[in-house]
């Protein structure tokens, strides 16, 4: 019979043995003891830390954006900043000491980090601290980095300037710039002296081109450019215009159109006189052949040609004339017409023709011992050329002759040659232009 009571587990053989004496003597050692006293401490600390809410602590804040101030008050004393501060400190690093109650929700814009144009003392490089606005409520500003900026500083001037038109484009078909006019006719210019001196001028420019006959009356808003008095531009962001203190970029240009049309010269009106005789005028050249009249549209109806009351004089003239001959301007027109106008009277001379009458015809170039007979001993000359030169011959001035050079004997069909000395050009017709001759051997 089997005995039915449990066995009885030895001494010390129960599960997690090694563990539990593990536990044992951590607990037990000073070690052990050491850090969970440092721990307490550090949590009571916090603790106390945590409820005090006037304890401080320093916080960093990067990249902070930094602000300029006063830069009106700076320019009412005379003086302006020359450099972009932004641009040379555009943030800074901040460590400041803030309550523990504010840690968590301070920025580092509350401190407003800027610098006080007001501390500048006067032209030339300055340096500038870094300013900021301290509270007893956030904390205090301990540290900055950069805690200053070099700039250099100019006198703030300013001074009065002329606003010029500049027209630029081309008009329309049929209309005339007739005036315009701007608004203001003189602007301010304020900033560094440096630059303020270097204007010369406001320019703003008309476009002709965007000009309509449905507005012959208008007014636009124009673009101002400031130049010096070389015409070149002068930019800055310095610079500022000012129309009776008030800031502005543009200026008000009025403009008035008239209609305008092309009307012809009368060329015949240009010359008066006669030339010499034996000269006649072939041509009457002009500069130009019109001229572009604007007026309002009854007188413009009206016009139709344009003459002159000082015709260029070619009494007696023997070649050609030229010079200046004034235009008369018509009443009531616009524009402003050209004063005279360049003009050339082509002269030359008459052509005439003048017949000589039974004019010798001799023989050239017969060889020694023969004889020349002629059918005709004579002939009739007609001359066609220049006046003068035709009026100054006469028939002795002239020689008919027939070339026998190198024939032989025997009937020949030979022209007939015409000399004059000096001749100047001309055209001949005879009556006989050729004529038959008879050469007889010894």
């Amino acid at each position: 019979m089997m005995n039915s009571r449990p066995t009885k587990k030895p001494d010390g053989r129960g599960p997690f043995r090694r563990l539990r004496r593990w536990i044992a003597r951590l607990f037990g050692s000073k070690i052990f003891l050491a850090v969970i006293s440092l721990l307490c401490a550090v949590l009571t600390w916090s603790i106390m830390v945590a409820s005090d809410g006037t304890l401080t602590r320093q916080k960093v804040f990067q990249s902070v954006a930094v602000t300029v101030n006063n830069e009106a008050a700076l320019q009412s004393r005379g003086y302006i900043v020359m450099d972009d501060i932004t641009e040379l400190v555009p943030s800074v690093k901040m460590t400041v000491e803030v309550t523990q109650s504010n840690y968590n929700r301070v920025s580092g814009t509350m401190f407003n980090p800027h610098f006080d144009l007001t501390k500048i003392e006067g032209e030339g490089e300055n340096v500038l601290p870094i300013s900021y606005s301290t509270s007893q409520l956030y904390g205090t500003v301990i540290s900055c980095e950069p805690s200053s900026v070099t700039v250099n500083v100019e006198r703030y001037v300013t001074k009065r300037v002329p606003v010029v038109v500049e027209v630029t484009g081309k008009m329309p078909g049929g209309l005339y710039l007739n005036g315009y006019r701007s608004d203001p006719t003189t602007l301010s210019v304020s900033g560094p002296q440096s630059l303020v001196t270097s204007v010369a001028r406001a320019v703003v420019k008309l476009d002709q081109s965007t000009l309509s006959a449905r507005r012959m009356e208008d007014s636009a808003a124009l673009s101002i450019e400031l130049q010096d008095a070389q015409g070149q531009s002068v930019v800055s962001d310095k610079l500022e215009i000012t129309n009776q203190s008030v800031i502005t970029s543009e200026v008000m240009v009025e403009t008035e159109l008239a209609p305008m049309k092309e009307v012809p010269l009368e060329t015949e009106t240009f010359v008066t006189g006669e030339p010499a005789e034996g000269y006649v005028l072939t041509g009457i050249e002009l500069a130009t052949e019109s001229v572009q009249v604007a007026a309002a549209q009854q007188t413009l109806d009206a016009i139709s040609m344009i003459t002159t009351d000082a015709p260029l004089d070619i009494e007696g003239a023997t070649r050609d004339v030229s010079g200046y001959v004034r235009l008369r301007r018509p009443s009531n027109i616009e524009n402003t017409l050209p004063t005279e106008v360049a003009v050339t009277a082509h002269i030359e001379e008459e052509t005439v023709e003048r017949s000589f009458r039974q004019v010798s015809i001799e023989v050239d170039g017969l060889d020694d011992g023969m004889s020349a007979r002629l059918s005709r001993t004579s002939a009739t000359v007609q001359l066609t050329g220049g006046y003068g030169f035709i009026n100054g011959l006469s028939q002795g001035d002239i020689r008919l002759f027939v070339d026998l050079d190198g024939l032989e004997a025997g009937e020949h069909q030979v022209p007939v040659q015409i000399h004059i000395d000096n001749a100047q050009p001309f055209t001949c017709a005879l009556s006989s232009p050729e004529i038959t001759v008879t050469i007889t051997a010894p």
